[in-house]
Parts: C-alpha cells; structure tokens; sequence
C-alpha cells in the first residue's frame, strides 16, 4: 500500500514491472458514508442495448447494499471486515448476517 503519489509512481515506473503486471490505483475515501456506522456498498443493475442504431437504457427499479460486518474504523487499515463489503470477504467473518441477513439490504428494507 502507497500513501504517496511519488511512492506510487517509484513502483509502476519500473519498466519491466510494468510489462508483466497489471496495476490497480485506487483513493481511499477516508471519510465514507456509513449504514449503522458500518461500509457499505450499492448493488443496482440495469442494461443497454443497441438496436437499428438505437440506443436504449433499462434500469431494474430494486437493489441492495452490501454491509460490513464489522463498525468502521479508519485506525484498522488491513481488518479487511471493516473495510470490504463483498461476499467473498464477509462470509468468512465471525460476525456474517449479525446485523442482516447475509449482509444484504433491499431498497425498501432500510
């Protein structure tokens, strides 16, 4: 993990590095909203088409949050529970569904 700009660029800047790995460069928002003081994130889908040059937008009216198991503290950098809100991550973790079922929310559940 980088936390500076020229400490990023020292490690994507090697050009045999770079020929052989894929880089993902990220911000982390430090101050992130939160649902019942835990990370969460929006699940919505929805779908484009193209038919006789037309160019056409669906979007599926309900959704879902994906939450945390853990409360937010920023202090707890690599306690991937507190900061990942995917499945793969949560369901690993002691407290799985505590707060939801499977750490999921609809639309109109909160």
């Amino acid at each position: 993990m980088c936390a500076t700009l020229k400490e990023i660029k020292q490690i994507i800047g090697h050009s045999e590095i770079n020929r052989t790995r894929t880089f993902i460069v990220q911000k982390y928002i430090e101050r992130p909203a939160l649902y019942h003081q835990r990370k969460f994130d929006i699940r919505c889908f929805g779908m484009m088409t193209l038919t006789n040059n037309k160019l056409k937008g669906y979007v599926y009216d309900d959704g879902y949050l994906r939450t945390s198991s853990r409360p937010f503290l920023r202090s707890k950098l690599t306690n991937k529970f507190i900061h990942l809100t995917n499945d793969a991550v949560q369901k690993k973790s002691d407290d799985f569904g505590r707060f939801e079922q499977g750490n999921k929310l609809s639309f109109g559940d909160y």
